[in-house]
């Protein structure tokens, strides 16, 4: 019970937000799995400010800050306009498709409540030291802890955390109830944006299912790791933006510079996808100079966890060696040929179900309508961050690389799949 309170309190702050930016404009259901996923971010964000940088652990505190934001939210001036967020009888098959994927994740979460080996190594690891450790929480972040990822950012526990707040105890069951809401929320978004952008109900669906219902993408999303949170993020991103083209609505590029910037405290990779993605925005908005004075700020501030995290808090990466320094273990070409070559067959493994294939030929379909202005930038984007990520496999080499990209190059590219999704689909629409 407590936990639905704490998803309608921090989902009303998120909902409230975004109707502010939107003025009614934004269809209704999306404006609530919108609003959910910023909802969760934000009480991320109020429980980072609390228990971490200010290190006081009255369990109530961050659960009045979100209280307090709606508050402010809903006393603002709204300007009133012709609002479209009314739910549609068409509407209800996009909810039935959720309500039938609700159920193989809900299965594969009953039978895996603690999640996947990195939900206990490192992310409900880190939430519980937060919660239970209280002023001595930072013993999380100890050398002896490497294998936890100890430099990594603290998003996803701080939001089990929040939500443990309002319940006066460490409960399992949040990890488990948040990665299940994650990933229909993800399904959603894609659904219904996917929908509001091109106008094709039963092929956003379709898309909306392919992502979310592959056996492997169901064990990822219930796996309790930040990745899905990352992935949800990035879409929402992708999703507003697209929006504010549709509806000549310049404020909804601050969401999208809102959710940029909680995902940059998701994971490191997340911080790599964000400052891509954002440098690509202010590039793609440089004439707009007064757009620029308000879009860098959202996101600046946005950051500010991470940023804060980053310089002050987080430990010295123990799992790295730079390659192209070091002389025990340096950057062979052997290394990168197999870092070059592992990805096709990853592509082409069968735990995909074909998705690559469907995704290539989608590309090749879609053919030059993926680099229209907006499209491009997604794009864009996503190739530059493979291009890092693979490029810090082979400058890191710490790890053996058959090994590494063996156990996290499928998680990064499920983090992907979304966004993918929602690119090409767009694309396929115009």
């Amino acid at each position: 019970m407590s936990y639905i309170l704490g998803l309608l309190i921090c989902s009303a702050a998120g909902f409230l937000l975004i109707r502010i930016l939107t003025a009614g404009r934004m269809k209704l259901i999306l404006h609530i799995l919108l609003g959910i996923i910023l909802g969760l971010g934000l009480a991320g964000t109020a429980a980072f400010y609390t228990h971490i940088l200010f290190n006081q652990f009255e369990h109530w505190l961050p659960i009045g800050l979100v209280i307090l934001l709606i508050a402010c939210l809903f006393f603002q001036k709204r300007i009133k306009t012709k609002s479209g967020a009314l739910i549609s009888r068409n509407d209800g098959w996009g909810l039935l498709a959720l309500g039938l994927l609700a159920v193989p994740l809900a299965v594969s979460a009953h039978y895996f409540p603690l999640g996947g080996w990195d939900a206990w190594s490192c992310w409900s690891l880190k939430a519980k030291f937060i919660f239970l450790g209280q002023e001595n929480w930072k013993d999380a972040l100890g050398p002896g802890l490497w294998r936890s990822n100890t430099n990594y950012p603290l998003f996803w526990p701080l939001i089990n955390v929040w939500f443990c707040d309002l319940a006066g105890r460490f409960d399992q069951n949040i990890p488990m109830l948040n990665s299940l809401v994650i990933a229909l929320t993800t399904a959603g978004i894609l659904l219904f944006g996917l929908w509001e952008l091109t106008g094709q109900l039963w092929a956003s669906i379709a898309g909306a299912v392919l992502v979310t219902a592959l056996p492997f993408n169901i064990t990822l999303f219930t796996s309790q790791y930040s990745d899905s949170l990352l992935g949800a993020l990035w879409l929402s991103a992708f999703v507003a933006l697209l929006l504010a083209r549709k509806y000549d609505c310049p404020k909804l590029k601050i969401l999208t510079m809102i959710f940029l910037g909680m995902m940059s405290f998701t994971k490191n990779e997340g911080l790599i996808a964000a400052g891509i993605t954002a440098l690509g925005i202010f590039w793609h908005e440089r004439t707009r100079k007064k757009e620029l004075k308000v879009l860098i700020p959202a996101f600046i501030i946005a950051c500010l966890p991470t940023i804060i995290f980053t310089l002050f808090i987080a430990p010295r990466n123990e799992a790295f060696i730079n390659g192209l320094l070091s002389a025990d273990k340096p950057t062979q070409w052997t290394r990168v040929v197999i870092i070059l070559v592992y990805p096709w067959f990853e592509f082409i493994s069968g735990k995909w179900n074909g998705f690559w294939f469907l995704a290539g030929a989608g590309v090749l379909l879609a053919a030059r309508k993926l680099w229209q202005p907006t499209l491009r930038l997604i794009g864009v984007s996503l190739v530059l961050y493979v291009a890092v990520v693979m490029s810090y496999y082979a400058v890191n080499t710490f790890f053996e690389i058959g090994w590494w990209l063996k156990t996290t190059l499928s998680r990064i590219l499920f983090a992907l799949l979304p966004a993918i999704a929602l690119w090409i689909g767009v694309a396929m629409a115009a």
